[in-house]
């Protein structure tokens, strides 16, 4: 549902001349995927956020505990939040919310969390609790 009203408001822009549908789809994307996230660790659900993540950052966090991502995942340590705000960078995409910095890469089935619980270092990279 929220693709067709995406898709309608885009046919719209378009015949409107506004160019900027594109990343407004891209942004509202990524900001659908991090909230699902978020809802899965603020939920206990470490199944569902397992799910969010990128392949690699969910075999990371498996191979971490040596157990299925679901065993692996500590959904209790993370921060969960409503989303605050979306950047997008090509297929990259950082998301904060009112708690928490996620990464997000799109694939061809959507956007996935690459990294999670991120704290800024100044001017080092972000210190990450999944992934990064």
């Amino acid at each position: 549902m929220l693709r067709k009203t995406l898709a309608t408001a885009c046919g719209l822009a378009l015949l409107s001349g506004a160019s900027a549908c594109g990343i407004d789809q891209r942004e509202s994307g990524a900001s659908v995927a991090a909230a699902a996230f978020s809802d899965a660790v603020a939920g206990g659900d470490a199944a569902a956020a397992c799910a969010a993540l990128a392949p690699e950052t969910a075999a990371s966090v498996a191979a971490s505990e040596g157990e299925p991502c679901e065993a692996s995942l500590d959904v209790r340590a993370l921060p969960s939040g409503a989303v605050d705000e979306v950047q997008v960078w090509g297929d990259r995409a950082q998301v904060r919310t009112g708690a928490d910095v996620l990464f997000l890469v799109e694939l061809e089935d959507g956007w996935k969390v690459v990294a999670a619980g991120c704290e800024p270092q100044g001017e080092r990279p972000y210190r990450c609790e999944v992934g990064g």
